[in-house]
């Protein structure tokens, strides 16, 4: 595995940010030596990410992975500054699974405020 891996790209923030993420992200943990289940958990992470940005933050997502020393950080920025929140869970519901996920898939996620918006971000280890 390489390491020391560092790309950051602006999705859009309509229908093609998913798809966007996706790419982007497998290409910089392919970049990395990274596959396998750790690359596919980076790639479904960012997915349900991206898509809180654009649904919620009703703007253009910023998108950054890092790959180093075995492990996976990936951070999603939108202009939005109000904070995601962990809904009760319900198995009948259409959406609202995105942060169960992080829960259980990442090593570690998080909130971070910024000048404008916010940024939310997770790691997972290899």
């Amino acid at each position: 595995m390489l390491s020391g891996v560092d790309e950051t790209t602006t999705v859009p923030g309509d229908a093609r940010a998913v798809r966007h993420a996706r790419r982007f992200t497998r290409r910089v943990c392919g970049q990395a030596g990274i596959g396998g289940d750790l690359c596919d958990s980076a790639v479904l992470l960012t997915s349900e990410v991206v898509t809180n940005a654009v649904i919620h933050g009703r703007s253009e997502a910023r998108l950054r992975v890092i790959v180093d020393a075995g492990h996976v950080r990936v951070e999603v920025g939108d202009d939005n500054s109000r904070h995601p929140v962990v809904q009760p869970a319900d198995d009948d519901a259409l959406d609202g699974r995105g942060l169960h996920l992080l829960a259980v898939l990442a090593s570690a996620w998080g909130v971070r405020d910024d000048a404008i918006g916010k940024t939310v971000w997770f790691e997972i280890r290899a």
